[in-house]
């Protein structure tokens, strides 16, 4: 059965790197057995981001870029992101999300989608967490954040097979993509921060996700930007979770799967 894999990428101010990351990407082209499209959210970049998109775009019919006029924060372009494959691609096609500052590697995205095909998963997430995973030039206090918040989540949205629940490199299947959208009276993400990839897994958790987990070796080292992440931003929205998702009564019980 042919599929579309759909590349995601939130971009701001990432214009540095993108080139390098765009070139990666269309090598995977004949290592994956379905056709590659490449959509990226330009979440207001100030730098030569939207001249690259625009330069690429004119040579790969399969690129396409959506721009937001000014910055609107990371959740804002996932939303963008979700809607736009939910609304122009099949239930059994495949969203693959990475973030775009060359910190991903795009090497393990045939992994990901043969791990999600091969178990009939609803998503796949590339985990530090997992057997064979592990973060490269990441900073101890970063190392102790993540720690805490896999602990967390756990503890308050527990997901079978889940360690990661803050990494955005995924695999997510459209069709549950979709339906869990259309579960929740309201945006379905309403974090605006970093902390959005963790509300979306507190979300999932409410639905059943069967989810699994490939090992992901994060190359922080390879970052030429300085992080974008406010960690006590981010730690005060990974509480207020407890507020918007456990105890939400926005959440259309009869829908969940």
């Amino acid at each position: 059965m042919e599929r579309n894999v759909i590349i995601g990428l939130p971009a701001y101010n990432e214009g540095s790197v993108l080139p390098i990351l765009l070139l990666k990407l269309e090598s995977l082209r004949s290592k994956l057995d379905d056709p590659m499209h490449i959509l990226v959210i330009n979440d207001g970049s100030t730098d030569d981001t939207l001249a690259i998109l625009r330069e690429y775009g004119a040579c790969c019919v399969d690129l396409k870029s959506i721009t937001h006029p000014t910055n609107r924060g990371l959740g804002e372009a996932m939303n963008t992101m979700f809607r736009y494959v939910v609304n122009h691609y099949d239930k059994e096609d495949l969203l693959i999300t990475l973030d775009a500052d060359n910190t991903h590697s795009p090497a393990i995205i045939p992994d990901l989608v043969k791990k999600l095909v091969h178990e009939q998963l609803d998503m796949v997430i590339a985990s530090r967490f997992t057997a064979g995973g592990k973060e490269l030039g990441l900073a101890m206090h970063r190392k102790l954040f993540s720690r805490g918040a896999k602990l967390f989540f756990k503890l308050f949205f527990p997901i079978d097979n889940v360690n990661d629940y803050s990494c955005g490199f995924r695999c997510y299947r459209v069709g549950f993509l979709s339906k869990a959208m259309s579960s929740y009276d309201g945006p379905f993400i309403t974090s605006a921060g970093f902390e959005c990839m963790a509300e979306i897994m507190a979300r999932f958790s409410k639905m059943g996700v069967k989810a699994g987990e490939y090992p992901l070796i994060l190359e922080y080292h390879l970052k030429e930007s300085k992080s974008k992440m406010k960690i006590w931003k981010t730690i005060i929205g990974y509480f207020m979770l407890l507020k918007k998702v456990k105890f939400d009564k926005k959440w259309n019980k009869e829908h969940a799967v």
